[in-house]
């Protein structure tokens, strides 16, 4: 018997799985920006929202901070609404994050999904089979 997936559960279906999976999103997406941080926003063409965080060793050095950040993310996606709202959404920092401006990162993150989960997608996006 096949286990249901949790309401609130990130799994691979909501998630960017095959390498170059941002690109069409990012080339051919609605932009959302904070200040903190841009959401690139189109639509799923499975209809299942899924979620991608890039990040650079520019903006953020240390890989414990990028993987951080990255946790943060991902924790306020599979809680917000956006993620069954058959959006591909890809999460871009604009600043660099200090360890004391996390709760200021969540609370923008989680307004700026509600933007892009609001007002949708502008146009599709064509992935490639």
């Amino acid at each position: 018997m096949p286990r249901q997936a949790r309401p609130e559960g990130y799994s691979r279906r909501h998630r960017f799985t095959e390498q170059g999976g941002f690109g069409p999103v990012i080339r051919a997406s609605r932009k959302v920006r904070g200040q903190l941080a841009m959401l690139h926003v189109g639509p799923a063409p499975q209809g299942i929202s899924r979620f991608g965080v890039a990040l650079t060793r520019r903006m953020i050095p240390r890989a414990i901070d990028r993987n951080r950040v990255r946790r943060l993310a991902r924790e306020v996606f599979r809680r917000h609404a956006a993620k069954a709202a058959g959006l591909d959404v890809v999460l871009m920092m604009r600043a660099r994050l200090a360890p004391e401006a996390e709760a200021a990162f969540i609370a923008e993150l989680s307004g700026l999904l509600h933007r892009g989960a609001r007002r949708g997608p502008a146009e599709p996006v064509s992935h490639p089979a």
